[in-house]
């Protein structure tokens, strides 16, 4: 994807851009993907393609709304970590997944590095439910080691915008893996890689009940890989997708500068 953002991609600057950066206010953002099927209509990248997609809009979206000297020298994202726990998808081919513990202490030294570099603004773009759990237990360690640290996370973007946006979805709030709304979203940015003409019948698996969680393997859901309804899919419902999560995303960052990146009791005893 050709834009501004590129900039801002680390594995693009040379160390004399890295230099120039503010590390005392930079935001990093640290993307986390996965490797797996997503049925046959999707490619096996689709949770990690989508998050640096997103960053990347979501930094166009800022540029043009700031001046150019707000914006240079205080965001920087990291390359994107394309493996994540994938385990309860070891049953297709090709899952490359990593383990719990692997991926917690990857995330762990990822911030630390961050952290030993002076950046403790942190924002973690997940795209793998897998991955959800082991962001949250690297955070909280990380978190405990650098207190001043500020780490925060997009879960769970697929769920998110059904829950912003009721009516952009035909089938299950655009739920499912490879469903409306992640076919959806790569439709938007990398409709290249999309084959809708592959993609299987709609899937709504039996989970009794929204208050216990049942903690499946993939294969007692669906035989196809894919979850969801992802012919229902579009470009334009990818859009919104974009939209929803840009405001959310440019509206949590807009707040967090407005108090100095401090919340919550610090926040109170500076008013």
């Amino acid at each position: 994807m050709e834009g501004l953002s590129k900039k801002y991609l680390l594995e693009n600057m040379n160390a004399v851009e890295v230099s120039k950066l503010h590390k005392s206010r930079a935001i990093a953002f640290l993307l986390i993907g996965s490797c797996e099927n997503h049925g046959n209509h999707l490619p096996f990248g689709s949770d990690s393609i989508f998050p640096v997609n997103l960053a990347q809009l979501v930094l166009d979206n800022i540029h043009k709304s700031k001046s150019e000297q707000e914006n240079d020298q205080k965001f920087i994202v990291l390359p994107v970590v394309p493996y994540g726990v994938s385990i309860h998808h070891i049953d297709y081919q090709m899952t490359i997944s990593l383990r719990s513990s692997t991926m917690i202490s990857l995330i762990e030294d990822l911030l630390k590095s961050l952290a030993s570099n002076g950046i403790k603004r942190v924002i973690i773009l997940n795209g793998h439910d897998g991955n959800i759990a082991p962001a949250e237990t690297a955070a909280r360690n990380i978190k405990n080691e650098y207190p001043d640290m500020v780490i925060a996370c997009l879960e769970s973007w697929w769920t998110l915008v059904g829950q912003k946006n009721r009516n952009v979805f035909d089938v299950w709030d655009g739920l499912g893996h490879g469903g409306e709304a992640e076919t959806s979203a790569l439709l938007a940015v990398r409709p290249d890689l999309v084959n809708l003409s592959l993609a299987p019948e709609q899937t709504i698996p039996n989970l009794p009940g929204e208050d216990i969680r049942i903690y499946w393997k993939f294969n007692e859901l669906t035989n196809t890989g894919s979850t969801g309804a992802p012919k229902s899919a579009t470009v334009e419902k990818g859009e919104e997708i974009i939209r929803i999560l840009t405001k959310v995303i440019v509206d949590f960052l807009e707040k967090m500068d407005s108090n100095g990146w401090k919340y919550g009791i610090s926040t109170i005893d500076d008013k």
